[in-house]
């Protein structure tokens, strides 16, 4: 409830509670938000007491091991069947849960929290009306959807329909329900730019998504006996999906002309169909795997083909923390601080990363010129311990009051 800690001599401060409200359970295997949800509660944990309140979906058990440690609590509530009324009546682009909406009123009603941090805004509603706890409202995704990059993406029409009308709603949602919050959280200044803009007065503080520098270590060495193209991440998402047929079917059969021993490894889980079916000829669709590190010692290139749609971009800043040389877009490094032709290589045409990944296939010298350039990049700029630590000031103004003398 309440915990006392002794600040200067003579004085003590009452600390109050954050409670974290997350759209899934924070883990290491469901994708770079969920993971930069357990960072987060690492660190915030830490320093203040937190409470976690998240949906009991898949990733539960991984929570619970993972933070069990770093939570005061943890409570992941059933979801509820949604009735009729709540599927017709809907017009919100987020579903809202009544036994979680439950629970966070709950929370709220006990008085004992100084701050809420609501991860995405897909937990907006929520909130409960005239809320008065301070607000934190953080963004996981590098970069911005709008109506050009999704007619420019390769899905058809009645998909981009869909994405077109989703991103209507959530334009329209934001405009109107979005709440009073002491500060949103962003990954990139081009980010805070674009919340600053749209909302005129709010505070903005950017808190980048970061890599493990000690975890995920650099290659040994960069010759290239077999080359290999890797590109990672969740498989089953539509910017996912598109990259990989993009670079399976209009980027490696360039490459394998030159380079016939070349192989093209697409690495995630939930492959959909249309990435299954590039398996072959090859090309290896490897589904999920345990441990992606094992698939980044074995790469010879990262390549990262992003066109549309925001990103955590994680599985980039992990290929740059392990050494790799990146191939990317323009997309693809949207709000980094990476430089083209310094730290990485951007190429926006087939024919222009064809070329690309031939120069660095051709050139240890170029491909360790590159590597060396992303781990330093991923050192001194990604990693977590320097990408989280904006947020201690900002919870200590609002967990912790200032002393007053005994």
């Amino acid at each position: 409830m309440w915990k006392t800690v002794h600040a200067e001599k003579g004085s003590e401060i009452m600390t109050q509670r954050l409670l974290f409200l997350a759209p899934a359970p924070p883990t290491d295997r469901q994708g770079g938000g969920a993971l930069r949800m357990v960072h987060l509660l690492r660190f915030l944990g830490s320093r203040f007491q937190v409470d976690l309140v998240a949906p009991a979906l898949d990733g539960t058990e991984d929570a619970q091991r993972l933070l069990k440690d770093v939570c005061a609590e943890m409570v992941f509530v059933p979801p509820q069947s949604p009735g009729l009324f709540d599927r017709l009546g809907r017009m919100s682009p987020y579903a809202k849960d009544r036994a979680l909406a439950g629970v966070v009123r709950e929370r709220l009603a006990s008085g004992q929290y100084g701050a809420v941090q609501l991860e995405k805004p897909a937990m907006i509603p929520y909130l409960p009306p005239q809320v008065t706890v301070p607000l934190v409202l953080d963004m996981w995704s590098y970069g911005a959807t709008s109506p050009w990059r999704i007619l420019r993406g390769g899905s058809g029409a009645g998909d981009q329909s869909k994405q077109l009308v989703r991103l209507m709603k959530v334009r329209l949602f934001e405009r109107m329900h979005w709440p009073t919050t002491h500060c949103v959280t962003v990954v990139s200044d081009e980010d805070r730019i674009r919340c600053e803009r749209a909302h005129p007065g709010q505070r903005v503080l950017v808190v980048p998504n970061g890599v493990d520098c000690q975890t995920i270590l650099p290659k040994p060495d960069h010759v290239a006996m077999s080359p290999l193209l890797l590109f990672a991440g969740d498989m089953g998402l539509e910017a996912n999906i598109e990259a990989a047929v993009f670079l399976a079917t209009e980027v490696f059969p360039g490459i394998r002309r030159d380079f016939p021993k070349a192989e093209l490894r697409l690495v995630g889980r939930n492959p959909d169909p249309r990435v299954r079916r590039l398996a072959g000829s090859g090309i290896e669709v490897t589904g999920a795997v345990p441990d992606l590190r094992l698939h980044l010692r074995a790469a010879t290139i990262y390549v990262a083909p992003h066109f549309t749609g925001p990103g955590t971009r994680t599985k980039l800043l992990e290929a740059m923390a392990a050494g790799l040389p990146i191939i990317t877009t323009s997309v693809g490094i949207e709000g980094m601080k990476v430089q083209p032709g310094r730290d990485v290589l951007v190429a926006d045409q087939p024919v222009d990363m064809i070329e690309s990944i031939h120069t660095l296939l051709s050139s240890q010298s170029d491909r360790e010129r590159f590597a060396h350039a992303a781990r330093h990049m991923a050192e001194i700029w990604y990693d977590w311990s320097r990408c989280l630590w904006p947020l201690e000031p900002l919870y200590q103004n609002l967990l912790i009051p200032k002393a007053v003398a005994c």
